[in-house]
């Protein structure tokens, strides 16, 4: 039976970031976080404004509520690489601007997180670690495709227009986001979950299992597509994440 001890309230600017503590009190004394998000508006988007660290064209400043430590860049023009929250509820306008889940919500809130995994060549990689570089078990999370990619890929529309790159999305295409988890420098296990397999292209929230990663003390987000050019994917590197569970 699991009991809920705490409810963790962190005022970012615009509304709420929720960290549910609950324990089982089974055989097992478990502990668990899970990191959920709230926001008093639709349509909004959390960004910094440290400007303290300038990482190339962004600036870094790490979403921190306990337990967990999100990478968070943004730049003049908006989120960056890594992660940000938002209540974005826009699910029809194509482009890099649009940060919106397709599902227009989150899991149980109106918000979520967003996710933009192709920050890895800017130092601003797409992971989340805990406060004093503690371990926790990984347990699941929900995902989903963001707006941008998931047009890009059902009606090949990515907002650049005559400068697109992105290819007719056909039968034979996957996009697919690993979960991996680190214990210190030692990787711990890799989850895959698909989020187009050919023209079945996820516009709900999933659950994903992450029990095989095991004890952690990071996870790492990335993305892979069966389109790519010279400069890498031309998928837009986004998908969105909620409801993130760890146990102590």
């Amino acid at each position: 039976m699991k009991k809920v001890l705490s409810f963790a309230l962190v005022a970012l600017t615009m509304g709420f970031v929720f960290v549910s503590c609950e324990k089982d009190n089974g055989e097992d004394d478990v502990k668990s976080y899970t990191l959920s998000v709230s926001l008093n508006k639709a349509d909004s988007v959390y960004l910094s404004t440290d400007t303290t660290v300038r990482v190339g064209s962004y600036f870094r400043d790490d979403i921190k509520i306990d337990p967990f430590v999100l990478v968070h860049s943004f730049s003049s023009w908006g989120f960056g690489m890594g992660i940000t929250y938002t209540s974005g509820t826009d699910k029809t306008t194509p482009g890099y601007t649009n940060i919106s889940a397709i599902t227009g919500k989150g899991v149980k809130t109106n918000a979520y997180f967003t996710v933009n995994t192709g920050g890895a060549l800017y130092q601003l990689p797409a992971d989340i670690t805990f406060k004093e570089g503690k371990a926790y078990k990984a347990k699941e999370c929900y995902v989903t495709n963001s707006t941008y990619a998931y047009l890009a890929m059902k009606d090949h529309n990515d907002g650049a227009g005559d400068w697109s790159v992105i290819k007719e999305w056909t039968k034979d295409d996957k996009f697919t986001l690993t979960i991996t988890g680190y214990n210190g420098k030692e990787k711990t296990a890799s989850v895959d979950f698909v989020l187009a397999n050919g023209t079945d292209i996820v516009n709900t929230w999933q659950q994903v299992d992450l029990s095989t990663l095991g004890t952690v003390t990071k996870i790492q987000f990335s993305l892979k597509s069966t389109d790519n050019g010279q400069w890498g994917m031309n998928t837009p590197s986004y998908f969105c994440l909620d409801q993130l569970t760890v146990t102590e």
